[in-house]
């Protein structure tokens, strides 16, 4: 584990409808982004409240539904747990999607990782935003 990381919760579930309909009803506008695999669709937000969050929400594009039974994950990382259980609530709240599955602890160990991204766009948001919509990261 890396240390000196903000803390990044992960929440995961089971969604049928397309991503697109659900980002749409969250109070905060998702964009989407391209960086990863292929085969999920992604969305982003950074917000320079306080304090500051980066969430992430993907869904497989085909809605596969993985063994542990989710299709859907959700990561927010900011400097807080008590922020980011709050912005994962709301986010549920608003869209819909119950995120409510046990989190395979691989995922859990991998995600947090999103604390480099979160860095990144502390320190340069647009710049963070461009590079993850970048067409090229597409695989």
């Amino acid at each position: 584990m890396i240390y000196n990381l903000p803390p990044t919760l992960t929440r995961v579930g089971r969604y049928d409808a397309p991503l697109e309909r659900a980002v749409k009803e969250f109070s905060e506008p998702l964009e989407p982004i391209t960086f990863g695999l292929g085969n999920t669709m992604k969305y982003c937000t950074f917000q320079e409240t306080e304090p500051p969050y980066l969430l992430i929400v993907s869904r497989q594009i085909e809605g596969e539904v993985t063994a542990a039974g989710y299709n859907v994950m959700l990561t927010v990382t900011s400097r807080s747990d008590l922020r980011n259980s709050e912005i994962a609530d709301q986010f549920e709240k608003e869209t819909g999607i119950k995120l409510n599955l046990a989190v395979p602890s691989q995922i859990n160990t991998q995600n947090q990782m999103i604390g480099l991204a979160f860095l990144a766009f502390e320190k340069n948001p647009l710049g963070a935003m461009t590079f993850l919509k970048r067409r090229e990261n597409r695989r």
